[in-house]
């Protein structure tokens, strides 16, 4: 491709992404407006990105299994329609239950789009810029915190949510058409062979990796899930107000980010991940202690936000560290990893609302932040 070509891939890759962590974040900025609009409690809406979170976990490694000889330019764009289709479900839901349904079927498109997205990249680009052609389009994820699930929320709240999924589905046709126009014809990625796998279900030290990835999604979304509803339990229920701090959470995670890709090259991957967990509980631990003041939230959500894109960038330098040769599976499951902890996150979370214990939520996220602290500390050891 010529360098006008690439720069169009990767555009059309990057808005993708941020269509896909728009729709998948999408709940957690309107949970209060779900709720209400289908008469159910908080914790039973959080299932909403529970059951996403589960799909696209064992979604990921299966398509990076069974997909590899589909042209990516159809497998992408088909994924794309699909999510149009299902958002725009979603909007004429007319019960709990068929939503629910719908947000099943919508993980799937967004368990082949993201790692799928990286595969193709790795396939059009040299090895030399494969890595930060790769950070680039993920970079959609991060906007997605920044803007979309914010912007979503504040719609959901002053338009009605079925807006808010009716724009995520005329923005998938939007990114539809941009990578059917960009992503050259007849893309292919090898296939992972039973070998490749078998080799990183049993390192030591790469399975330890990925129990670090599961703990840190399992803290971030115990809180993160249940992020709206909380807020106005202790701040005040102001849709302004919710944008800010989500769109401030999502701007310092995007720096946060930047600043870890140098970091990396300084200490290493391993320390890199610690500091980011430490920053991310101790911000956890602010906003508990005092989630009545404005600045208190603001400040707990700059700790916070600093190390929360950073720990994913981090722990995928890790795995690629680690085995090179087995770069494609390990990040496979990696993304499995990360949709597992929200599960596990919205779970928790929930039961913890479910007896009463609301206020607790930042709490409990950073002791879980803290076990994935320990957990690193002796993937460390098998690193070495």
């Amino acid at each position: 491709m010529s360098p006008a070509q690439e720069r169009r891939v990767l555009a059309a890759l990057l808005f993708g992404n941020f269509v896909t962590g728009t729709g998948i974040l999408l709940p957690a900025g309107m949970l209060g407006d779900l709720a209400h609009g289908f008469d159910v409690s908080l914790p039973r809406a959080g299932l909403l990105l529970l059951v996403s979170g589960v799909v696209v976990a064992l979604g990921a490694p299966l398509a990076a299994a069974f997909t590899s000889a589909v042209d990516r330019r159809w497998l992408l764009s088909a994924s794309m329609l699909l999510y149009a289709v299902c958002h725009m479900a979603s909007a004429l839901a007319p019960n709990f239950a068929v939503l629910l349904a719908v947000r099943i079927v919508l993980a799937i498109p967004a368990a082949i789009f993201t790692p799928q997205a990286a595969a193709t990249v790795g396939a059009l680009l040299p090895a030399k810029r494969r890595g930060s052609a790769i950070t680039v389009i993920f970079i959609g994820w991060s906007l997605a915190t920044v803007g979309g699930m914010p912007l979503g929320g504040y719609v959901a709240h002053t338009l009605g949510w079925q807006v808010a999924f009716l724009i995520v589905a005329a923005l998938s046709i939007v990114a539809l058409l941009g990578v059917w126009l960009t992503v050259p014809r007849g893309v292919k990625i090898a296939p992972l062979n039973v070998a490749s796998w078998r080799r990183v279900l049993t390192s030591q030290a790469l399975m330890t990796v990925l129990l670090v990835t599961v703990l840190n999604g399992t803290g971030q979304f115990t809180f993160f899930t249940y992020l709206a509803p909380s807020l106005k339990a202790s701040l005040s229920d102001n849709a302004e107000l919710l944008t800010i701090v989500l769109a401030w959470y999502g701007t310092v995670a995007t720096l946060g980010n930047v600043l870890v890709t140098r970091a990396v090259q300084r200490i290493g991957a391993p320390r890199s991940a610690l500091f980011a967990f430490l920053v991310m509980s101790a911000g956890l631990i602010v906003w508990g202690a005092a989630a009545t003041s404005l600045w208190a939230v603001l400040a707990g959500a700059t700790l916070w936000g600093l190390g929360t894109f950073a720990a994913n960038s981090v722990q995928q330098a890790r795995l690629a560290c680690i085995a090179p040769e087995l770069t494609s599976a390990s990040i496979a499951l990696n993304t499995s990893a990360i949709y597992f902890g929200q599960a596990a996150g919205a779970g928790i979370g929930g039961t913890l609302i479910y007896v009463g214990l609301m206020l607790e939520l930042p709490f409990v996220a950073a002791a879980i932040l803290l076990v994935a602290v320990a957990a690193s500390l002796v993937a460390q050891q098998w690193e070495r």
